[in-house]
C-alpha cells in the first residue's frame, strides 16, 4: 500500500474535508457535503466513494457523471451517511474509501477521520490520513 507520499508521481494525492452536515429525514441521518482537492500532477477521476464503518456508514456513492479533476483542482460531493451515536462520543478508523481513475488506472484512496459527534449531536470529521492502492495489487479487482 502507498503512504500518500509528496512528490510521488507513481499514486495519486488527495486532500478532504468535510464541509456541512445537515439532518436527512430520519434522526440518524446526515447529509455530509465535503471538498476533494487533487494534489496529483496528473488528472483524477472520482468514481465512487463509501463510508464502511459500523458508527458512520453510507451506501456506495456513484459519482454520475464521474467527478473530474484537473492537478490542483477542487470539487464538491454530498453523502448521506447513518450516525446515531451520542453527543461526545469519537469514532476512530472510520474511512472514505474512493474509487478513482488516476493515470489510466483504476485506484482506491483510503481516507481515514475521527468522527466527533458534536454537544448538537451532529457528526463532526477529521482527515487523519490518506493511503493509495491501486485496484487488482492484491489480485482482487473491482
Amino acid at each position: 500500500m502507498h503512504g500518500g507520499q509528496r512528490g510521488r508521481a507513481s499514486a495519486p494525492e488527495i486532500a478532504l474535508r468535510q464541509l456541512s452536515v445537515v439532518r436527512y429525514g430520519s434522526i440518524d441521518r446526515w447529509s455530509i457535503g465535503w471538498n476533494i482537492t487533487n494534489k496529483g500532477a496528473g488528472p483524477l477521476v472520482l468514481v465512487a466513494a463509501r463510508l464502511p464503518h459500523s458508527q458512520f456508514k453510507s451506501n456506495e456513492h456513484r459519482f454520475e457523471p464521474t467527478l473530474k479533476l484537473a492537478s490542483g483542482q477542487s470539487g464538491q460531493f454530498e453523502v448521506c451517511v447513518i450516525c446515531s451515536e451520542p453527543a461526545g462520543l469519537v469514532t476512530e478508523n472510520a474511512f472514505v474509501i474512493f474509487s478513482v481513475i488516476w493515470a489510466g488506472e483504476a485506484w482506491r484512496i483510503f481516507v481515514r477521520i475521527r468522527v466527533t459527534v458534536n454537544a448538537e449531536g451532529k457528526p463532526e470529521t477529521e482527515t487523519e490520513m490518506i493511503t493509495t492502492q491501486k485496484t487488482g495489487f492484491s489480485g482482487v479487482t473491482g
